[in-house]
């Protein structure tokens, strides 16, 4: 499941070579987060929650059930 959200927000911000350094990732990782490739750890999902502004649960809705 690609990360839509994710990836608009990043774009926003410049291009991935640009971005992945400011959160302490490789470019090729963060291509993999913004496709669904790969989960991130949960210290990564707040770093990137804290980055953007932006609730995990809105950057990751595929790895985040939220309990109602």
């Amino acid at each position: 499941m690609k990360r839509e959200l994710l990836r608009h927000l990043r774009e926003t911000l410049g291009k991935r070579p640009e971005v992945a350094p400011k959160l302490g990732i490789s470019v090729i990782h963060l291509r993999k987060l913004e496709n669904g490739d790969v989960n991130p750890s949960v210290t990564l999902m707040f770093k990137l929650s804290r980055f953007f502004s932006r609730a995990p649960e809105e950057l990751f809705p595929d790895v985040i059930e939220l309990k109602k």
